[in-house]
């Protein structure tokens, strides 16, 4: 089973996810690793709230920290 190609985001925490995002598409990326710092993703957001994980599976804009 092949696995798919996906950029973590550490290196590119200055950036807004979204515009991160777009760009590892343009780039031929097929996913992203979240970084838990910057604005990229909330461990402890995801851990008290249910939807958390879900909503930024399906927006990367409702995973801001924030």
């Amino acid at each position: 089973m092949p696995r798919p190609v996906t950029l973590f985001t550490g290196q590119w925490a200055d950036l807004p996810l979204e515009d991160l995002a777009r760009k590892a598409q343009e780039f031929g990326y097929q996913g992203l690793e979240l970084a838990c710092w910057g604005d990229h993703f909330d461990v402890t957001k995801a851990l008290q709230e249910s939807g958390y994980c879900r909503a930024a599976q399906d927006d990367p804009a409702a995973a801001r920290v924030g």
